[in-house]
């Protein structure tokens, strides 16, 4: 097509643009038709059309227009080509962009197609297809640019396969590279050519040639600061095992750059290997030598220090790195360091006085702890109380808050160092008191607000994860409250209420959080974790239907502009930049966050939105796959939350529990995942034996297959979480998923019996028979199951209050109550429209007979009309299915009668007692309990109110 051609095709069709770019969907179709009607072979039109569709769900419409345009032979524009891409990225089909753009250089091998389909490829992470595109590009156009592509693309097949990359692929890319730079030289005013060379050595760990290469003046021409590439050539020759050299090259800049770590890291840890690699057998030369080094050592340190009068923190910082490294390697000579580098305690102590207002100064402290023994941990807090008291004694200037960063130092450092554990309950109680003084004192600044509450609550939050302590619970909810209601701009105290109220499916409060923190799209992959179930367990389905929605969307726009920059970098040349984008790529690919949020959205969906039996059986199947192949790797996922965003202080032991719940919850995260998942494919792979576009045989292994798979899986979670599992309770803990309590509830355990009925339905008609009523069970049966998963009303002793909190177990088993209703519902659907599709030509009554005469007649008649009923087996099968569903609603009707009679309990959901203890601190508290027990009743109303609401539109 000419210019001038695509010039008035783009004017028709600029309405159409227009329209998708506003969102406006159904006027972009209604111009698609304007279109047609006056050019019906204007195939951009007609993609464009589709995209409309797809983009108002209507996704089967969309895929037959496309799936009738899209295939071999045909030859399109490029703004059809363009259009296309469009419909298949939004509809989450990638794969077909490629073999759209594999067909169009067939028919049009030009440089525009090959540069897409080379992207394309990019994006699925197919490096050896798009190495010989490029390689095709480069013979076909000529351009330098495709052969570094296609160097690239070797060095990303290195990446992926390390084994073969070293042997072969980055040995071959080096060759291909220095081969093309002699014949073609630098491009200039380019650094691709010298990214690309660095990559290749770096990735081959060829050091020495690293350390050279970034020395010689050509590198100046790399996107590195100048100092950056200093270091950079610093950390080559540690690699390489030249520490002399790199010992010598820091000494050298350190004074002009004092305050960078990574040149301290260099100047520790050099002359350590340096001695490391002395023969101990010479005694008297090794002693001498390493005595040297680390006199020299400590004199630079020393030296520095002077020069930067308690300005900056590397240079004091780095007499505690030495003493922990020397003191490490254990090296003979060097046991007691204390005449080079001082006593660590007072050098602790010095480092407080100059730098604690700094918030980051018990961090900078916290990794040395473990260099302490008792003796000088004992020290160490006899010198802060002794500081402490010679600051509490200074005149406070107005607006001056130094005196509060000491203190938080000074508490946070005790807990680190256990000393807390060693106070009574009083002690605790006082100083929680002294620390809401602080924080309510006059002039506060914000940020001081902050932190001081984060401290203060946690010995509240102790209580609660070690004794269950629901009054002091609830107290930190309130001074959380208190401080979150007056501070607008310190994030912590709301990020804080966020991880307490997801404990207590606070859905109402979390949202309006959120909002005010102002969460970035991108955050929610780390941050996520706080309320992800939330709106699940809760039983506000259509909210979290929205919440994660939005995720997949979050998660599909942050890997298209990744695809975008990876393909600009290309361009380019800037290859040092491909690698991290293309893991980070890959993260957000396989985030454990993103698959959970699809997984939880296609089965809310399909349990409580969708009416159409058909569309519901695609969406519950998910993504097709061949048999034998996994849909999801769920090995492959990884975990992106960001547990640093609560921050904590605590002794050594606290980082093992978290650890061990990281690794627990990541599980159980992936756990439920495929359970939700394998149930939803085992619910769709029923419906997929009715579709007539399906292989019946395929669609009946596939049915036995998935129900094995789901089965199996739920097998395994009721062993690996057993019924009296308790969800963590550390601060730092993801909001609970509640699998042990699902899983064990019957619920899962009722719709696999539902299924494995449909198995063996089928392989009843397929046989020609006739199912029998006991197939699924009695209505009786159903009714006692029913029952027993419905039984949410808390027990509750004579003449004894429920505790705190008691409502929030019964709205997580209702949510889930709901959840097996809604599954068991539509697993009767299909099988009704099994014996329906199978079952052909059926009788619906026994034929007639006038009144028999004599005993022969009379025996004729009762053969026939039992004959009749025999074949009328499957009627009588279908009527009692159907009959199944009266249970089902009687069910969630008993269910609401439930919520309603809770909501009148007189039992209040607070605990009756706040603050007692904490003098003018209690009546802080109390101010602010009527307000917030008002906000947690309407959530566990609203709460209930949507799961009605449900039930009234479902069953």
């Amino acid at each position: 097509m000419s210019k001038a051609e695509l010039a008035v095709l783009e004017r028709r069709l600029r309405p159409i643009y227009d329209s998708l770019d506003s969102h406006n969907y159904k006027k972009a179709l209604t111009e698609c038709d304007k279109v047609l009607k006056k050019h019906p072979a204007t195939v951009a039109a007609k993609v464009l059309k589709a995209l409309g569709l797809i983009r108002l769900d209507r996704l089967a419409e969309a895929m037959d227009i496309l799936d009738v345009l899209d295939v071999k032979g045909a030859r399109h524009d490029e703004l059809t080509l363009q259009a296309f891409v469009h419909c298949y990225r939004d509809s989450n089909q990638h794969k077909r962009v490629i073999y759209l753009y594999e067909r169009a250089i067939e028919m049009d091998p030009s440089e525009q197609n090959m540069t897409q389909l080379f992207m394309a490829y990019s994006r699925e992470k197919m490096y050896k297809e798009q190495q010989k595109i490029a390689m095709r590009l480069f013979k076909d156009v000529g351009s330098t640019t495709y052969y570094y592509w296609s160097v690239m693309s070797l060095f990303l097949q290195a990446r992926e396969d390390k084994e073969l990359g070293k042997k072969m692929l980055l040995p071959l890319a080096e060759k291909m590279c220095k081969t093309q730079i002699e014949k073609t030289n630098y491009t200039e005013g380019s650094s691709a050519e010298l990214e690309l060379e660095l990559l290749i050595l770096d990735g081959q760990e060829k050091w020495k040639e690293c350390a050279e290469f970034v020395d010689k003046d050509r590198a100046m021409g790399l996107p590195v600061a100048p100092h950056n590439l200093v270091e950079k050539g610093m950390e080559y020759y540690m690699k390489d095992g030249q520490y002399n050299l790199a010992y010598e090259l820091a000494v050298g800049v350190v004074e002009t750059m004092p305050d960078n770590w990574n040149l301290w890291r260099i100047l520790v840890a050099s002359p350590v290997r340096i001695i490391e690699k002395m023969d101990p057998s010479q005694n008297k030369e090794y002693q001498e030598g390493a005595l040297l080094l680390v006199e020299k050592l400590s004199e630079l340190i020393e030296k520095v220090q002077r020069k930067s009068e308690f300005k900056i923190r590397g240079p004091y910082l780095a007499s505690f790195l030495a003493l922990k490294a020397f003191g490490e390697t254990k090296l003979p000579g060097l046991e007691d360091l204390t005449p080079h580098f001082g006593d660590i305690v007072e050098r602790m102590l010095v480092y407080v006085r100059n730098f604690y207002k700094k918030p980051i100064c018990f961090a900078d402290l916290q990794m040395y702890f473990g260099e302490l023994n008792e003796e000088q941990k004992q020290q160490f807090l006899k010198g802060l109380t002794s500081w402490m008291n010679e600051i509490s004694g200074e005149e406070q200037v107005e607006g001056d808050e130094s005196k509060v960063w000491a203190i938080l130092l000074t508490e946070r450092c005790r807990r680190a160092l256990g000393e807390y554990e060693k106070k009574t309950a009083e002690d605790h109680r006082s100083l929680f008191q002294q620390f809401i003084a602080q924080i309510a004192a006059k002039g506060r600044s914000e940020h001081a607000q902050g932190v001081l509450c984060n401290f203060a609550i946690s010995h509240l939050w102790d209580a609660y994860r070690k004794e269950n302590d629901l009054e002091k619970f609830y107290e930190m909810i309130l001074l959380l409250e208190f401080v979150a209601t007056s501070n607008k701009t310190d994030p912590l105290c709301k990020l804080a209420l966020v991880r307490a109220y997801s404990s207590l499916c606070i859905t109402g409060r979390i949202t309006a959080l959120w909002k005010v923190l102002d969460i970035k799209s991108v955050q929610n992959d780390t941050l996520g974790y706080l309320t992800f179930p939330v709106y699940e367990t809760s039983g506000r389905f259509n909210l979290a239907i929205i919440n994660c929605s939005q995720l997949s969307i979050m998660y599909d726009q942050s890997e298209k502009e990744i695809q975008d920059s990876i393909a600009q970098a290309y361009r380019q040349g800037k290859f040092t930049a491909i690698p991290p984008m293309t893991a980070a790529s890959q993260k957000l690919r396989l985030s454990v966050q993103k698959t959970a949020a699809e997984v939880m959205n296609r089965y809310l969906s399909s349990l409580f939105v969708l009416e159409d039996l058909d569309q519901t059986t695609v969406t519950l199947w998910g993504d097709d796959d061949p048999i034998g192949e996994t849909r999801i790797d769920w090995s492959k996922l990884v975990d992106n939350r960001d547990f640093d965003v609560l921050p904590y202080t605590e002794t050594p032991e606290y980082e093992k529990l978290m650890d061990d719940m990281k690794k627990r919850t990541f599980q159980e995260l992936i756990d439920i995942s495929e359970l939700r998942s394998t149930m939803c494919r085992a619910l769709g792979a029923v419906g997929r034996v009715t579709m007539d576009n399906m292989d019946p045989r395929l669609a009946r292994v596939q049915l036995k297959m998935t129900v094995i798979e789901f089965k199996k899986h739920l097998e395994y979670c009721c062993k690996e979480y057993p019924s009296f599992l308790i969800p963590s309770k550390l601060a730092q803990s993801p909001a609970p998923q509640h699998l042990s309590q699902w899983v064990h509830s019957g619920g899962p355990h009722m719709v696999l019996e539902y299924l494995e009925a449909a198995v063996k339905l089928v392989e009843i008609l397929d046989s020609g028979e006739h199912p029998d009523v006991e197939l699924v069970g009695t209505r009786t049966e159903m009714a006692k199951k029913l029952i027993k998963l419905i039984e949410i009303q808390p027990k509750r002793n004579e003449n004894e209050p429920l505790p705190p909190f008691w409502i929030v177990d019964p709205i997580i088993q209702s949510s889930r109550a709901l959840q097996t209703i809604a599954a068991i519902q539509i697993v009767l659907q299909f099988i009704e429209k099994l014996v329906m599709k199978l079952v052909k030509n059926v009788p619906t009554t026994a034929p007639g007979f006038g009144k028999p005469k004599g005993k022969k007649e009379k025996k004729v008649a009762e053969e026939a009309v039992a004959k009749a009923l025999e074949e009328c087996k499957a009627v009588i099968f279908l009527e009692h299915v159907r009959s199944k569903h009266v249970e089902l609603r009687s069910a969630g009707k008993f269910l609401d009668t439930h919520f309603r009679q809770m909501m009148a309990y007189e039992d209040k959901n607070v605990p009756k007692k706040v603050g007692e203890g904490l003098g003018k601190a209690q009546v802080v508290l109390q101010e602010m309990a009527p307000t917030i027990e008002s906000r947690l009743q309407v959530s566990f109303l609203n709460a209930f109110e949507d799961m009605h609401t449900t039930i009234t539109a479902r069953f």
